[in-house]
């Protein structure tokens, strides 16, 4: 019974990759950021892998999405300079490197993560 109740007290986070829009020598690429519960995000960096359709590694960056309000649908906008959107194939959550709400910093928060992705290219952990 207690490890449901711990389990239950993890703050979730959906995220999605929703698009990628080509720009002059860059992809932007569009998250859907879904924090469940009651837990406002005072940081949330994440590190990401790009791939291209071989997957072969492109490019790593790591990406600040905080503030993430509680229970609010935000999107955040990253640029992925010098990759082409089409070339694209996949995106990996490495980690996540800063998670922390008011009360300071939360263990394990890229387990607490739920990746998806209505673009061409996957969004996986």
């Amino acid at each position: 019974m207690a490890s449901v109740a711990i389990a239950q007290d993890k703050p979730a986070i959906s995220i999605e990759l929703n698009k990628l829009e080509p720009l002059e020598g860059s992809c932007r690429a569009y998250f859907v950021v879904r924090p469940a519960g009651a837990t406002e995000f005072k940081e949330f960096k994440m590190e990401l892998l790009v791939f291209d359709t071989g997957g072969v590694i492109q490019k790593w960056l790591a990406i600040d999405a905080a503030p993430l309000r509680a229970g609010k649908t935000s999107v955040k906008l990253f640029d992925v300079a010098g990759v082409s959107c089409d070339k694209i194939g996949s995106v990996l959550l490495n980690d996540v490197t800063a998670c922390a709400d008011a009360s300071g910093d939360i263990a394990g928060c890229v387990e607490r993560v739920t990746p998806s992705s209505k673009a061409k290219a996957t969004f996986y952990k």
